[in-house]
C-alpha cells in the first residue's frame, strides 16, 4: 500500500483489518507531511497491529497530494517486499501514482489506483499523458463516488472500476480536551460544521443562516483554515459562534456529540466541488443528522444514507428553513439520525469498507508472482 492519507492513523484502519484477515501488510507513507489541520509538520505513527507494516519514506512537496513524489527507489523497496499486489492509495493524475506504477509495471506487478476525482478539469497536455498510462497499466479503480466511477472509465481506465467506499474511523471515546456535551435541555439548538475553515465550504452561507433563525441558537465549527480569524470573531444577538480548533481526527466522536445537526454547505468552484463529503457519514454513525448543498456527491450520499437534508448551494434562506425544520421537530433528526446511522453500518463500516478493498485485491492477486518472478503463496 502507498497512502500519504495513512500519515494519519484513522486513515491506516482498513490496512490493520486486511492484516487482521491475513493478509501480510507494508504500508509506505511520507516520512513527514502536513495539512490544514496541524499547525507543524505531520510524522506518521503506526496504529496498534502495524507497528511492522509501516514503511515511511522521505519525499519532495510534502503537503501536496497531487504533486508530491518519493526520494527513493519504488522498485528496490518492491524487490525487497515482494508483494503480490499494490494498491497505490493516490489520484492516478498524481506524482506518486505516476512514480510507483511505472515500478510495477516494469516488474509486471498488478496494481490499483484511487480514484475520488469528480471534475473533469483542464490538466495540462502531460499530466492528461501520465494519468491515461496509469489508468491503462492499473488492474483496478477504488472509486469514491459514482462520479468519480464515470471519469475513470471516461479517462482510459481498462481494469476493474468499483465503488470502494471510506470507512468510518473505530472512534475512541470522547477526549477529555473536549467538552463534554451538556444533557438534552441544557444548551440551545447546535448546528455545527467539521473541517477545513475555507471559503469554498461556505460558511458564508452558513453563518447567515444561522443569523435568520430565532435566537438561542450555537453555531460550532470544528476546524481550521483561513476563516478561522473572521469566523471566530463573529457575534450573533442572543446566539453564539464557537470555534474549537486542534481536535485531532481520533476525538471527532466528541465533537460530533455536541451538535444537534451537522451542515455541510460546500460551494462548486471552476476546479473543485465536495468529492464524497466524509464528515458526513462520520456525523451520521455518531447520531447526528445532516444537511448538506447541492455540490458535487453530497445529494448522492444523503440520498444513499436517507440521514439528512439537501438544499441549493449559495441560498442560506433555504439552509434556514432546513434548520429550522429539524430544530422544530426532534422526531424528524431522530428518524433521519437512525436511518442513516444504519446506512452507514451496511455501506461505510470498517469491515463493509474492507470487504469491498479485499475484493479488488485479490482480484488483481490471483494467478500473479512476486516482484521478482517466484511464486508467493496466498494468505
Amino acid at each position: 500500500m502507498v497512502s500519504h492519507p495513512a500519515v494519519v492513523g484513522v486513515n491506516q484502519e482498513p490496512y490493520r483489518e486486511l492484516a487482521a484477515r491475513g493478509w501480510e501488510v507494508s504500508l509506505v507513507v511520507p516520512l513527514r507531511w502536513r495539512h490544514a489541520f496541524a499547525s507543524g509538520t505531520v510524522h506518521p505513527h503506526a496504529i496498534e497491529g502495524l507497528e511492522e507494516a509501516l514503511r515511511p519514506l522521505p519525499v519532495a512537496k510534502a503537503g501536496s497530494p497531487q504533486r508530491h513524489f518519493y526520494l527513493a527507489r519504488c522498485g528496490r523497496l518492491i524487490a525487497r517486499e515482494r508483494p503480490q499486489v499494490v494498491f497505490l492509495e493516490e489520484e492516478s493524475f498524481s506524482l506518486a501514482a505516476s512514480q510507483w506504477g511505472r515500478a510495477c509495471a516494469a516488474r509486471s506487478l498488478p496494481f490499483g489506483v484511487q480514484c475520488a476525482e469528480n471534475i473533469d478539469r483542464a490538466l495540462p497536455a502531460p499530466v492528461r499523458a501520465m494519468r491515461g498510462r496509469v489508468l491503462a497499466r492499473a488492474a483496478f479503480v477504488a472509486t469514491r463516488s459514482n462520479s468519480a466511477a464515470e471519469l475513470a472509465r471516461a479517462w482510459g481506465a481498462r481494469g476493474e472500476v468499483r465503488f470502494t467506499p471510506h470507512a468510518i474511523p473505530t472512534w475512541e471515546p470522547p477526549s477529555g480536551s473536549i467538552p463534554a456535551p451538556p444533557a438534552p435541555g441544557e444548551r440551545p439548538f447546535t448546528v455545527g460544521y467539521a473541517g477545513r475553515l475555507a471559503e469554498s465550504k461556505g460558511l458564508v452561507d452558513l453563518l447567515e443562516a444561522v443569523r435568520m433563525l430565532e435566537a438561542p441558537v450555537e453555531l460550532l465549527l470544528v476546524g481550521d483554515g483561513d476563516l478561522r480569524a473572521e469566523l471566530e470573531g463573529q457575534q450573533i444577538p442572543g446566539s453564539r459562534v464557537r470555534v474549537l480548533t486542534g481536535v485531532a481526527h481520533e476525538q471527532m466522536a466528541g465533537g460530533y456529540a455536541l451538535m444537534d445537526v451537522l451542515v455541510l454547505p460546500s460551494h462548486t468552484t471552476p476546479t473543485w466541488k465536495e468529492q464524497f463529503g466524509r464528515v458526513i457519514v462520520e456525523a451520521l454513525s455518531c447520531g447526528v443528522p445532516v444537511v448538506g448543498s447541492d455540490s458535487g456527491e453530497i445529494p448522492w450520499l444523503v440520498e444513499l444514507t436517507g440521514g439528512g437534508l439537501v438544499f441549493p448551494e449559495g441560498d442560506p434562506g433555504a439552509l434556514a428553513a432546513c434548520l429550522a425544520r429539524l430544530r422544530d421537530q426532534p422526531a424528524l433528526r431522530a428518524e433521519l439520525a437512525e436511518r442513516g446511522r444504519r446506512a452507514c453500518e451496511e455501506h461505510f463500516s470498517l469491515r463493509a469498507s474492507t470487504d469491498v478493498l479485499e475484493g479488488l485485491l485479490r482480484g488483481a492477486a490471483a494467478g500473479a508472482g512476486t516482484a521478482d518472478g517466484s511464486a508467493r503463496a496466498s494468505d
